[in-house]
Parts: structure tokens; C-alpha cells; sequence
């Protein structure tokens, strides 16, 4: 599978070149044909790859909390998002949460691309929206992040 990259605050300054690649490596590997129904084998797939680079399987944001996020190494988080947009903001609000209380120092969200959300189903998180509300909401969410859009 491909993708598209958007940076929000510097990440990708920030996130290092050596995880970039990693996630773009676990993005490439994604096999599945896009259709209703196939985001949880395509995140799957995602994670398999991802695991198989050292990235951790989910993570609590604190240790009295049952929230989590997706992956963790070295100082980045990372959330795959592929259900329902209203998720993505938990998941925007749970990074914040990390990177304040110094757990993490950049963070990465791979979510599909508008085209390949509507190929999934309805109301599916999907990037071309959550940069443009990145835009409104950085003086409440600045961690550096990037968004890694599956095409």
C-alpha cells in the first residue's frame, strides 16, 4: 500500500528518519484490497509488520488508566485509526496526554486517505480531514506528529 505524509508542529523534523521508515516499511507491506468490511485485516496486517520491527503492541497512557494507544519506541507514539472519526480525537487527546507528561516526544497517526475511507465504509477516520483540523486545533494539540495517509 502507499501513502502521504503531513506534518503538524515539526514531526517530521522530530519523529526520527529510522522509525519513519519502519512505518512506511509496515504501510507497504498492507496487502488487503480496500472494501467494506476489510479495515481490521488491513490494520492487522499493519501491526504484524510493525511488530516485527520492534514497535510495541498497545500502551497505556498512564499507569491508573485502562486508555491506550497503539504502538510505542523510542519516544514516539503511535495510533493507527481505522474505524470511526469521532476516535480520532481520543486518540489526538491521549497522545497530548503522553507527550505532556514527557512519555513520549513525537508521535505518528496512520489513518486511511479520504478516497480509501469511503472504500471502507462510513464515517471512517481519514486524513484529509483530521490536517485540516490539526490546523484549528495546534495551540491544543502540538505534539510533532505526522500523519501517514494510506492511499
Amino acid at each position: 500500500m502507499k501513502h502521504a505524509l503531513h506534518s503538524h508542529c515539526g514531526g517530521d523534523k522530530i519523529l526520527p528518519v529510522a522509525l519513519q521508515k519502519e512505518i512506511v516499511t509496515a504501510i507497504a507491506a498492507i496487502t488487503i484490497r480496500p472494501a467494506v468490511g476489510a479495515a481490521a485485516k488491513m490494520r492487522d496486517a499493519f501491526l504484524v509488520n510493525l511488530k516485527g520491527s520492534g514497535w510495541s503492541s498497545e500502551v497505556f497512557v498512564s499507569r491508573d488508566s485502562d486508555m491506550t494507544i497503539t504502538s510505542l519506541k523510542n519516544g514516539v507514539g503511535l495510533c493507527l485509526q481505522t474505524g470511526n472519526m469521532a476516535r480520532i480525537y481520543a486518540d489526538l487527546i491521549k497522545l497530548q496526554a503522553m507527550y505532556l507528561d514527557n512519555s513520549i516526544n513525537s508521535a505518528a497517526i496512520v489513518l486511511p486517505s479520504h478516497p480509501l475511507a469511503k472504500q471502507l465504509g462510513s464515517n471512517i477516520a481519514q486524513a484529509k480531514r483530521l490536517e485540516r483540523e490539526l490546523e484549528i486545533l495546534k495551540k491544543a494539540y502540538h505534539v510533532p506528529t505526522l500523519v501517514f495517509a494510506l492511499e
